[in-house]
């Protein structure tokens, strides 16, 4: 008797305690790739990244043109050059390929860290605009509405448009 008695004491006490934080819920969603690249600071990272994307493709472009150029004259002329030269033409062909793929695979490299350098830092500021109107509007908890873990989220609860609207403002 006195141990179901308890157990019912326990539950009351979880359901007391319970009920009022459940009443204060308050959930809310951001995209934080829309508000990335539909803030001010975004658009223009994004800019200066299509910048610096345009100028190695360019410069990489007129390398594989030459490279290709190359492979035409050793299709060519590989009939009528000696054994000697089509080889040393073949091995200048080989070598300039794979310093291409370097110089693809480095260029690569350098544009993924551009473009963390340029949106890392929007990120962060965005990560503090996030952390105080979740504080301001008494959120309990602002999920990233990108990410795999919401399947569903109400256009009602979704504070990307305020979270863009203040990091803007306070960019200015």
């Amino acid at each position: 008797m006195k141990r179901a008695t308890f157990c019912v004491a326990v539950v009351l006490a979880l359901v007391a305690v319970a009920w009022p934080a459940r009443a204060e819920l308050k959930i809310g969603i951001v995209d934080l790739q829309r508000a990335l690249n539909e803030s001010v600071a975004g658009k223009k990272a994004k800019e200066q990244f299509k910048v610096e994307f345009d100028r190695m493709q360019n410069s990489l472009k007129s390398e594989k043109d030459r490279l290709d150029r190359l492979k035409e004259d050793l299709d060519k002329k590989s009939v009528v050059l000696k054994e000697e030269e089509r080889k040393t033409m073949s091995e200048d062909f080989e070598r300039k390929r794979r310093d291409l793929r370097r110089k693809l695979e480095d260029s690569d490299a350098e544009l993924r860290k551009k473009d963390s350098e340029l949106t890392g830092e929007i990120l962060k500021d965005l990560a503090v605009v996030i952390q105080e109107i979740g504080q301001r509007d008494s959120y309990t908890v602002i999920l990233e509405n990108s990410s795999s873990s919401v399947l569903y989220g109400a256009k009602s609860i979704d504070v990307t448009d305020e979270v863009i609207k203040t990091y803007d403002a306070r960019k200015k």
